[in-house]
């Protein structure tokens, strides 16, 4: 099991479980995408960029808890698009609309606002599941 250090910080579960949805994210979008661990296609811009370049980016804004683990709408994105272009919502919507359909994406974003409350123990069981998937996908 993961060893939870505590730095003192006040989200310290919630940065961990972060970390590791985040580097599951980005691992299964590179392998996806490109068939290798160190390259991953954009999902807006579709450049393909080294693994350390690339970011776990949300397509319905908003890092609070109803979207921030949420799998069907975050993907491998480059830095340009994810931070410089703000997320580009617009191409991120039509990618999942494409994929999903419009009334998936239409229930996405309306529950993008409910407000969820999630304690520490939460964080540490998703930061748990999202580090193993990460090494199942390293396995691969």
């Amino acid at each position: 099991m993961y060893k939870y250090r505590t730095s003192g910080k006040k989200h310290a579960a919630k940065d961990i479980a972060w970390k590791w949805f985040s580097l599951y994210i980005r691992l299964r979008d590179c392998l996806a995408t490109t068939g290798s661990a160190e390259r991953c296609v954009c999902v807006t811009c579709s450049k393909i960029v080294p693994y350390s370049k690339v970011q776990a980016g949300h397509a319905i804004g908003g890092r609070h808890n109803a979207v921030l683990f949420d799998e069907d709408i975050v993907y491998g994105q480059c830095k340009d698009c994810n931070e410089g272009g703000s997320g580009e919502y617009q191409s991120f919507k039509i990618f999942l609309v494409n994929k999903h359909g419009e009334a998936w994406y239409d229930m996405k974003e309306q529950g993008s606002h409910k407000a969820i409350q999630i304690s520490d123990d939460e964080y540490r069981l998703i930061g748990e599941h999202y580090r193993k998937e990460y090494k199942k996908l390293l396995e691969r």
